[in-house]
């Protein structure tokens, strides 16, 4: 696994630049998950003696900036989406709402742990933006969480680089494996998440239900 061309040809006074556009590319888990993108960046970095503040300074907003895409994309297009007509056939109402009530509960949680798994990241990130999850809540756990991944992975490949670099593909090829488990795992358990909120919101209309029937007989 290696860089591209251009990352590696490119002179010192423009890889300020070249990481930025590599990582909010790359990011995006496509070909290679933002990890492995960042273990090699750190590689490079360090074979450059490129310090490592500015290697994290332009890292930093191509890992942030893509998860602002998913996010503004989805909260724009969101409204359009449950408007159409295939939509509303495979999602109801009610687990719509369901879905609202556990983000706005748990949102802040959510994001920030799934922030750290490759494969649902950007699902969540996509959910949070189409459930009209407070932007300030957003920016606030998923740049948190983005700091530490970040800080994590450059580390990883800056000064332990020559370690990694024989297992890379090793290391790929893991990713690649724990990457399915990840989504499968996250769509069990936001399935039952869902499926509690829409229990309790059941119970609820239940209860206020018979109140309403216990005021109009006894007054």
């Amino acid at each position: 696994m290696d860089l591209p061309l251009f990352l590696q040809n490119m002179p010192s006074e423009y890889l300020f630049g070249g990481i930025f556009i590599f990582l909010l590319i790359y990011s995006f888990s496509l070909p290679i998950t933002e990890e492995i993108a960042l273990v090699l960046v750190g590689i490079l970095s360090h074979a450059r003696d490129f310090p490592f503040p500015l290697v994290f300074a332009a890292s930093i907003p191509g890992i942030y900036g893509s998860d602002l895409v998913y996010f503004f994309v989805a909260r724009k297009f969101g409204l359009k989406l449950l408007s159409s007509r295939l939509f509303r056939r495979l999602f109801k109402p009610g687990k719509i709402l369901a879905s609202e009530r556990c983000f706005r509960r748990h949102g802040p949680r959510i994001t920030f742990f799934c922030r750290f798994f490759v494969g649902i990241r950007a699902p969540v990130m996509i959910a949070a933006g189409f459930l009209k999850m407070k932007f300030r809540r957003f920016a606030l756990y998923d740049g948190l969480a983005s700091i530490i991944a970040t800080v994590f992975w450059l580390c990883a490949g800056y000064f332990f680089g020559n370690m990694l670099e024989k297992g890379l593909n090793s290391l790929v090829f893991i990713f690649s494996i724990v990457g399915p488990v990840f989504v499968v795992s996250g769509a069990f358990f936001f399935t039952r998440q869902i499926s509690r909120e829409e229990r309790c919101m059941r119970e609820a209309e239940d209860k206020a239900t018979y109140q309403e029937e216990q005021t109009v007989l006894f007054g």
